[in-house]
């Protein structure tokens, strides 16, 4: 039988201030990898270290205890503590978990996309709370995935037919440039490029992909990347019984352990990223950067299919007005006068 972990084992009992806790959380990134290693380990130190060893995290890698895409029903029913995971796994639950990444993005950097995820936090806490889920917000930073292909791709026509690996939203936006998006796991993706069971895949950024070995089955890099910029790689969630059974004190360890995700995630990790653009050169991968008339058209697509997602449901039209409002704020104003316009002709 698997626990939840709290001394009685039982979700909806208190747990006192400086008891022996033992909880689990699952992520979708592997171990080994640096979107791993660089968080989750120093996620669960923290926790340990500031309730002196009483409230220990087990973490486990993608896919270890069950499917990744099985982690939302399975913090939901309490089989496991919690998880630091995608959101935008979980597109069959509410429309707004699209949004968790978004085509067409202009954001660049850590701090911008902590701002938006500060401002849309309610939104999604909103989605996760009917299903027992505790949404704590961005767990640590991605920076902008790179679009990796065995075909060259130098015009939106040359998207016809490609078997691309995408997820969520970008499965849907690839779609409307007329490839055919495969929902293909992670640690099955080096197989699937190298078969030819897929042309190509926006994934994790320059270091992750290239410690996969991602570099030696891919010809290209495709520049700009069309779909999405920086993102959360993993938001926190926790069952919301089991948050609420925590003393105050473990609470503030969390939040303390994922604040420092944070700015880790989005200090030494981005710089080692770029980094690693090197491994890509030294390997022959060709990058092909598309020309502007050709990336304009891309983003058009994605903010006409961007105005008219936003009208799914009451969230997906809170949250594409947060994020206009965040544009503007942060100086996109064209980029959000475009969305809007497009928002208005869909009503």
């Amino acid at each position: 039988m698997l626990t939840t972990g709290c001394s009685t084992g039982l979700l909806n009992q208190k747990a006192e201030d400086g008891e022996d806790l033992h909880w689990r959380i699952v992520t979708h990134q592997v171990p080994g990898t640096s979107r791993y290693d660089s968080t989750i380990p120093l996620f669960v130190e923290t926790v340990a270290e500031e309730t002196d060893g009483k409230f220990i995290i087990e973490p486990f890698g993608g896919g270890t205890l069950f499917p990744i895409t099985e982690t939302y029903d399975n913090v939901s029913t309490g089989t496991v503590q919690g998880a630091a995971i995608f959101s935008g796994y979980w597109t069959n639950k509410d429309p707004v978990f699209n949004l968790a990444s978004i085509p067409g993005d202009p954001l660049q950097s850590a701090d911008e996309h902590y701002l938006r995820s500060e401002a849309v936090e309610p939104i999604f806490a909103s989605a996760y709370e009917g299903a027992g889920i505790k949404y704590l917000g961005a767990f640590d930073y991605g920076p902008s995935e790179i679009f990796m292909t065995t075909s060259k791709i130098e015009t939106l026509g040359d998207f016809a037919g490609l078997s691309l690996r995408a997820t969520g939203v970008a499965g849907l936006y690839f779609d409307q440039l007329g490839a055919n998006s495969i929902s293909i796991a992670g640690p099955e993706l080096y197989t699937a490029m190298q078969l030819g069971t897929v042309d190509g895949a926006e994934f994790n950024d320059y270091l992750v992909n290239s410690e996969m070995g991602l570099h030696e089955v891919t010809d290209y890099l495709i520049e700009p990347v069309l779909h999405t910029g920086p993102v959360s790689d993993k938001d926190l969630i926790f069952n919301e019984e089991a948050w609420d059974s925590l003393p105050e004190t473990y609470k503030d360890a969390i939040r303390t352990a994922q604040e420092a995700t944070k700015r880790a995630s989005a200090g030494d990790y981005a710089e080692s990223n770029e980094e690693a653009k090197k491994i890509w050169d030294d390997a022959g991968v060709e990058t092909v950067v598309l020309p502007d008339a050709e990336a304009d058209e891309a983003r058009r697509i994605a903010y006409e299919w961007l105005g008219e997602f936003a009208h799914e449901n009451n969230r997906t039209l809170e949250y594409v007005k947060k994020y206009i409002a965040v544009l503007r704020e942060l100086g996109y104003v064209e980029e959000a006068d475009t969305i809007e316009a497009e928002m208005k002709k869909a009503e």
